[in-house]
């Protein structure tokens, strides 16, 4: 009986990571196209029974934590520029996680400013769908960012401008994205959108920095090419 039960969890794990390989380019197309519709798609979702729940895309948080995960992957299997650290974060499966948290930090900050401005008490329960939503939102500006540094460390002269100019459309594809969610979603003013959105970017960059800052100190690093 329980190596029958082992079966059916390996094949319901099977599927769901098969599954991603359809989901997770599906998602990203549709969050690159509709991020409002999205947005709304995340916070509708959690309404619904668990198991009926984000039938039709991949949960923020796994879609988040997959472009992580792939960035990571193509940084060092494809353009060979890994950070080498000593202590805790030798170990690449730790250094995932931290980037994982530090990057989360945006959608976190996100959540709370929209709960704020909802009107509702900050809770567990209400910052919950207010996070998954920006979760959705925040992915192509991290992949815009990874794929931004990478380039930054190779040696061609051309990686310099090109690194900037996607760091740059990824920035203003993010910020546009933030202020129509305050303005669509929340109600909010233009002024006091872009407002929202300025502070949440200087609050998510520096609280973010911070946390790889503060990974440095478990022991030094050294950039390979």
């Amino acid at each position: 009986m329980d190596f029958m039960n082992l079966l059916r969890s390996a094949e319901l794990l099977l599927y769901e990571v098969v599954s991603w390989l359809v989901f997770f380019p599906l998602t990203l197309w549709r969050c690159l196209r509709h991020p409002m519709a999205m947005i709304a798609y995340a916070e509708q979702e959690l309404t619904r029974p668990p198991e009926e729940q984000f039938s039709e895309a991949l949960s923020p948080p796994i879609f988040l934590f997959l472009t992580l995960m792939i960035a990571h992957m193509v940084q060092r299997g494809v353009f060979h520029n890994d950070a080498a650290f000593e202590g805790v974060l030798s170990d690449q499966r730790n250094l995932l996680i931290l980037r994982a948290v530090a990057f989360s930090l945006f959608p976190l900050l996100l959540g709370i400013q929209h709960v704020r401005l909802s009107g509702q008490v900050l809770s567990r329960k209400t910052l919950r769908p207010m996070f998954y939503a920006q979760c959705y939102v925040t992915v192509p500006f991290v992949l815009t960012l990874d794929l931004a540094l990478m380039l930054g460390t190779l040696e061609p002269a051309w990686t310099g401008p090109a690194s900037l100019s996607i760091f740059l459309l990824g920035l203003g594809w993010y910020s546009v994205a933030l202020t129509r969610g305050y303005m669509i979603h929340r109600n909010t003013r233009l002024r006091q959108a872009i407002g929202q959105t300025a502070l949440a970017l200087v609050i998510g960059g520096i609280c973010c920095f911070g946390v790889f800052a503060l990974s440095l100190l478990s022991g030094p690093v050294t950039i390979g090419s």
